[in-house]
């Protein structure tokens, strides 16, 4: 009762205290008379002058990005090796820092118009941190029906890009290819681990349809920028590749286990000049390519366990393209400390040429002897040694933070090989290339926003 009358009253004390503290606030107000925003609609201009905003309200904007640092050791003991056994703090190129805006804008309930701009920073471009820091990676607009799927125009990921490098875990590396040490470790290596495999973005018009039962199906023609032909004095001509593709992808889950896979045809036509085989003659070659590519991930969501793998053929006239590749990737993803999933994984890869690029030993100039090939030299090139690597690594994801903390390791490996008795000239039958490895610690931090 006593308990009642106590919380009676000091209802009634807080009703009484806010109708003074308002009937303070009312009069203080009226005091300033006709000046009582003025300062608050000063500091709005302010704020609107110094806030970056959308040019319509038709069209949305999203401004997004990431931030990714690394410290890179290696120990290549290639003449061409760039820091080899010291620590470098990079940009990492598996995951470059990128920003971008990206937005839509609808037509009617089933069709929208949309757009994606997508800059990547990259001040440590391979070893000149001058050098194409700003890079254009998408710049396209879209229409995209729910009923008949989208079709993009301008630059962005053709339909086979990202093929290769199917993998449902979280994980801060490329699998399959050379990653940021590309341009540490030497031409040997980034020559045999080069990745020109998966597709790329370029200028094109794709078109993919809308999902049906996990499956996508896309199309998609594009073409290298313009430039002059590689040998314009044997009749070279300015013009660009063109590309033709098709994909199929799908991603479902079922019964706890989530699957993603596809895989895709490209066929590049050469429409640049390429010095003709020895001895010179007056007209160009041309080097066609096909390309049948895909990969696949399988994760099981209760425990984590994840095998993801890749398997490319590219068939070429240019025998510096024209090889075989797969990889594998297997490990487990999980939250165990309750901050956000931890990844462990190891991976394996592997790269045969087809006829180990024998074919451009010529550009070396006239050098017999490889020892004597430096890597500024006028047409020098490294030739293609089949090659493999292995490795591991841990990626702790912070989900608070939108954070990825991780630290990979690689090992790579190039065969030993000799020149072919096949191969045309007689005087570097007996020529021969040694095996050669590096190992790449890899570590880091990356941000998105």
């Amino acid at each position: 009762m006593i308990g009642g009358l106590f919380k009676s009253a000091s209802r009634v004390a807080i009703v009484a205290a806010a109708g003074i503290l308002a009937g303070g606030v009312a009069a203080q107000a009226a005091d300033l008379g006709g000046n009582c925003c003025a300062d608050l609609e000063e500091r709005v201009a302010e704020l609107e002058a110094t806030t970056a905003r959308k040019g319509n309200r038709k069209v949305s904007l999203t401004v997004y990005g990431r931030v990714n640092k690394a410290i890179l050791w290696h120990d290549s003991d290639e003449a061409d090796a760039y820091r080899s056994d010291k620590l470098t703090i990079r940009d990492n190129s598996a995951a470059s820092s990128l920003f971008g805006f990206r937005g839509e804008a609808q037509i009617r309930p089933d069709l929208t118009a949309g757009y994606n701009m997508e800059i990547q920073v990259y001040e440590d471009a391979g070893v000149d941190s001058g050098k194409n820091s700003l890079t254009i990676r998408h710049n396209y607009v879209y229409l995209d029906s729910a009923t008949f799927g989208r079709i993009s125009l301008g630059q962005t990921s053709q339909v086979t890009d990202g093929l290769y490098e199917i993998n449902l875990a979280n994980v801060t590396k490329v699998p399959g290819v050379v990653n940021e040490e590309s341009g540490f470790l030497g031409k040997a290596f980034a020559t045999t681990f080069a990745d020109n495999i998966d597709g790329g973005r370029k200028q094109g018009v794709y078109y993919r349809t809308p999902t049906l039962a996990g499956f996508v199906l896309s199309a998609g023609y594009s073409h290298d920028t313009p430039g002059d032909g590689a040998w314009p004095l044997l009749d070279g001509k300015k013009d660009a590749n063109d590309y033709w593709e098709v994909a199929l992808r799908y991603a479902g889950e079922f019964n706890g286990v989530r699957l993603a896979a596809g895989i895709g045809y490209r066929k590049t036509e050469d429409n640049t000049s390429a010095l003709p085989p020895f001895p010179p003659e007056t007209s160009p070659v041309f080097w066609d390519s096909e390309a049948i590519l895909g990969s696949a991930s399988i994760m099981h969501v209760p425990t984590g366990l994840f095998l993801s793998g890749g398997y490319a053929d590219i068939d070429s006239d240019d025998k510096v393209v024209d090889k075989r590749a797969f990889w594998l990737m297997a490990g487990i993803e999980r939250n165990f400390f309750g901050i956000g999933n931890t990844t462990i994984f190891g991976e394996y890869g592997q790269v045969d040429w087809k006829d180990n690029a024998w074919s451009s030993l010529w550009y070396s100039g006239g050098a017999t002897d490889p020892e004597e090939w430096e890597p500024g030299d006028p047409w020098s090139t490294v030739p293609a040694l089949d090659g493999k690597f292995w490795g591991f690594g841990i990626t702790q994801a912070i989900d608070s933070a939108a954070t990825d903390l991780y630290i990979n390791f690689r090992r790579y490996e190039l065969d030993s090989a000799s020149i072919p008795d096949t191969f045309p000239y007689v005087f570097m039958d007996d020529t021969k290339f040694g095996s050669r490895d590096a190992s790449v610690v890899n570590a880091g931090m990356i941000i998105r926003f």
